[in-house]
């Protein structure tokens, strides 16, 4: 028999699977309910509500994402190396999702306009980012005085992420080194 714990980190998981993979929209609480091989009870016993065990899906994985990223940037010692190394972190996971895109901005587009409680922990997880790159510049000495270290932290994060949607349609990443190449020059 499952532990409570385990069955609520079987419904996560099944639920996170198929709302990167199929939508949100598209996968429905039957579905979620016969691939976690539970019982309908089971699953209200843990989330009240789709949107409930969607906003743990987006908890689970903003947590899960940084601290991959933490991981990957920490093994770096030279501080342009971090930022650098930004670019290879994601083409490292977009690779390994077949490119299937980042999950919070698959997320943006199909949630309500009026479902803040979404768009917030999406904002939370894109401005964290957007902080850790800041973060990493306070490290670096800049080569001009082109931008600021805010202004810098903005365009990257701003080419990150506009290489990463690029790189989830495209199949490719292409453009994510493209952003890498140029991010090396600004810094």
């Amino acid at each position: 028999m499952k532990s409570s714990n385990n069955v609520r980190e079987n419904i996560l998981s099944t639920a996170a699977d198929l709302f990167y993979k199929q939508g949100y929209n598209s996968t429905g609480i039957n579905q979620i309910i016969d691939e976690a091989d539970i019982a309908r009870g089971s699953l209200y016993n843990h989330f009240k509500s789709k949107n409930e065990l969607f906003y743990a899906y987006l908890e689970e994985i903003n947590e899960r994402w940084f601290e991959q990223l933490y991981s990957y940037i920490k093994k770096i010692k030279h501080p342009k190396d971090r930022i650098l190394g930004l670019f290879d972190f994601r083409i490292k996971r977009q690779t390994q999702s077949s490119f299937g895109g980042c999950p919070f901005i698959k997320a943006n587009a199909e949630v309500p306009q009026d479902d803040k409680k979404a768009f917030e922990i999406i904002d939370k997880n894109k401005m964290k980012f957007r902080d850790y790159i800041l973060e990493l510049l306070n490290d670096i000495t800049l080569q001009n005085d082109l931008f600021t270290k805010e202004e810098l932290a903005d365009t990257i994060y701003m080419l990150a992420e506009g290489a990463t949607v690029t790189a989830s349609f495209q199949k490719s990443k292409e453009m994510i080194g493209r952003a890498k190449d140029i991010v090396d020059r600004l810094i």
